[in-house]
């Protein structure tokens, strides 16, 4: 099951496929809604509970069994975002990669900022629209084995780019070759670089770095302010690719999610808009 629900005014994601909640946003009771989810997890067996919530909400968190493995400067209006796992059986603790994670994370940190980005003139770039969702279903089936949302899905798709989702593709020949999406925190002007997915044999070609410059372009011209991803730990294409473009590693979340075909660690990057 996969299911994303409003409770009064808070939003979470249940999912078997992640074996856990992610509490997306987060509404003014805290206690009534950890409490909830408390209960949900150990009705369904789910082994942990992700949330993003501000500095002001992360010690009612805390009380209630949450760790904090990462958090995102500014992005609230006046306070930081904290991201909070509450695990629910110690197995999810522990990393599937910790080697391959380290080892990206070591390398990464020789890397130099290096924003120059461009790609053969043969590629075509857009912003996706409504047409382009069944398309954009197929392409990410082909990358990914497993994703924590149903981006797999072409009515999803829609669902999103008719509220806070903007999509953006490259093609060759009008075949999909690369895709991504801005998903935007409209109230609070930052927004989630994400869904990255780059066919294998284009992977040399620094499509998504590309991709990443115009989303920032895009989104800094709308008056974002902040922007950040959640990455596999274990890909160095994106690891590096953000900490080129200038992003800051802010932590990793254990055993987090459910992709291509594995539970992985995610790193945090953010950027601030100068």
């Amino acid at each position: 099951m996969e299911k994303i629900i409003e409770i009064n005014d808070s939003i979470i994601q249940i999912s078997d496929l992640n074996d856990r909640i992610y509490i997306m946003k987060l509404g003014k009771d805290a206690d009534e809604l950890i409490k909830h989810v408390d209960k949900v997890c150990t009705e369904k067996k789910l082994s942990k509970v992700f949330a993003k919530v501000s500095g002001n909400q992360k010690e009612i968190f805390e009380k209630n069994g949450y760790i904090c493995e990462g958090k995102l400067k500014n992005y609230f209006l006046d306070d930081n975002a904290y991201f909070m796992s509450k695990f629910f059986e110690d197995s999810r603790k522990i990393s599937k990669f910790p080697k391959e994670a380290e080892d990206v994370l070591n390398y990464v940190e020789t890397v130099d900022v290096d924003s120059y980005t461009n790609i053969d003139e043969k590629f075509h770039l857009k912003i996706a629209n409504e047409s382009d969702a069944e398309k954009l279903s197929k392409h990410y089936s082909k990358v990914f084995e497993t994703y924590p949302f149903p981006i797999n899905d072409p009515n999803y798709i829609l669902k999103t780019m008719q509220t806070n989702v903007k999509y953006f593709i490259i093609e060759d020949n009008g075949k999909i070759i690369a895709a991504s999406s801005c998903e935007m925190d409209i109230k609070n002007k930052c927004v989630e670089m994400t869904d990255f997915a780059v066919l294998e044999e284009y992977r040399k070609e620094g499509l998504s770095k590309y991709l990443l410059y115009i989303m920032e372009k895009i989104m800094k011209d709308n008056g974002y302010r902040v922007f950040y991803t959640i990455a596999r730990s274990i890909s160095y294409g994106m690891n590096i690719t953000f900490k080129k473009m200038g992003y800051t590693y802010s932590g990793t979340a254990i055993s987090n999610t459910n992709i291509c075909g594995n539970f992985e660690d995610m790193n945090f990057w953010y950027k601030l808009v100068e």
